[in-house]
C-alpha cells in the first residue's frame, strides 16, 4: 500500500511541479537558480537526485506491478543515458532547444499508449521535468563574467529570464 501512494505521488509530480515552480520568483527558487547557476556540484547533486528518482520510481513500478517486462527497456535506456552520454550537456540542449524537447514530449506520449513501455516514458517524462529546471549555457556563461554576475546577483529578474 505504501508503495502505491509512493508511486500516485511521484506520478502527480508530471503535473505540480511545473505549476508551482516553472518560472517561479519565490525566493527559495531563486536560491535554487543562483546554486545551479554558480556551482557544478549543484548541477551534479541535481543530475544524481534525477538518477535516484529514477531508481526509485523503478523500484515502486516493479513493486506495483511486479511482471512487466518494459522495466528492463527503460532501465537499459536511462543507464545508457547516465553512463555513456553527457547529462550536463543533453539537458541543457532539451532546456535550450524546442526541437529536441517537442521530439522527446512526444516520444513520452507515444510511449504511454504503447504497451509494456509505460516506464520508459516516465523515464523520459522525468528528465523532461529535470531539463525544464536546468541552467542554460547563457546564464552559466554569464555567470563567469565578474560585471554580468554581479548583475545577477542584484536583479534577480534578470536572472530568472536568462536562466529559461
Amino acid at each position: 500500500m505504501t508503495s502505491k501512494i509512493l508511486f500516485l505521488i511521484l506520478m502527480s509530480a508530471f503535473f505540480f511541479v511545473p505549476m508551482i515552480l516553472h518560472r517561479s520568483r519565490r525566493q527559495f527558487m531563486t536560491r535554487f537558480y543562483l546554486r545551479m547557476t554558480a556551482l557544478v556540484t549543484a548541477r551534479k547533486l541535481y543530475r544524481l537526485m534525477l538518477l535516484i528518482l529514477l531508481y526509485v520510481f523503478h523500484f515502486l513500478y516493479l513493486c506495483v506491478h511486479y511482471n512487466d517486462i518494459g522495466v528492463v527497456a527503460s532501465t537499459i535506456a536511462f543507464a545508457i543515458f547516465f553512463v555513456f552520454m553527457d547529462v550536463e550537456r543533453w539537458l541543457q540542449r532539451l532546456h535550450e532547444e524546442r526541437t529536441p524537447f517537442r521530439i522527446a514530449a512526444l516520444a513520452a506520449v507515444v510511449f504511454v499508449f504503447t504497451p509494456h513501455l509505460f516506464t520508459l516514458a516516465v523515464t523520459i517524462s522525468f528528465v523532461l521535468l529535470a531539463a525544464l529546471f536546468y541552467p542554460s549555457r547563457i546564464v552559466i556563461s554569464l555567470w563567469k563574467n565578474k560585471a554580468d554576475r554581479k548583475m545577477l546577483l542584484e536583479d534577480t529578474e534578470m536572472l530568472i529570464i536568462y536562466y529559461y
